[in-house]
Order: structure tokens, then sequence, then C-alpha cells
């Protein structure tokens, strides 16, 4: 049994490091690319409740609300409340 477990563990690190090397230098710069166009990226945190959504900035703490206009489908986000200093 232990020699099944060992056999195990060294298939699945092999296939690891092969996953790992198989990368190549254009997929990295792919990904370094988009981090640079995207630089906020997490920035605005989502606050569910039962009928609303808030979004909370994390930088300055403002929060946000959805509020939906009649006729219109997508809505817009409106500056609800800030937290206090």
């Amino acid at each position: 049994m232990i020699n099944f477990k060992s056999i195990i563990i060294g298939f699945l690190s092999a296939s690891c490091i092969f996953l790992f090397m198989g990368m190549t230098d254009k997929e990295i710069n792919q990904k370094k690319k988009w981090l640079k166009e995207f630089p906020e990226n997490g920035r605005y945190l989502p606050v569910m409740n039962r009928d609303r959504v808030w979004m909370m900035d994390s930088k300055t703490g403002n929060f946000y609300t959805s509020r939906l206009k009649e006729g219109d489908q997508t809505g817009s986000w409106t500056l609800d409340t800030k937290l206090s200093k």
C-alpha cells in the first residue's frame, strides 16, 4: 500500500512540474499586459442584500447602490452613503 501511494504522489508531482514548465513566455507576457491594462482589478466589492446590491469602493470607502429607472434595462450606480472617518 505504501508503494502505491508513493507512485501516485510521484505521478501527480511530475504532472504538476510538466504543467508549470509548459507555460510559455508568451502566455506570461499576455497576463502581465492584462494586469497593466486593469490595474485596479478588485477595487469594487459587491455587497448583496435580499432586494438590493451595493458596491463598495475599497479605496475610498464609498458605497454605491444600483438603481433601475423606468424603461432602462441596465440601470446605473449612484452614491448611496459614505462611511464616516
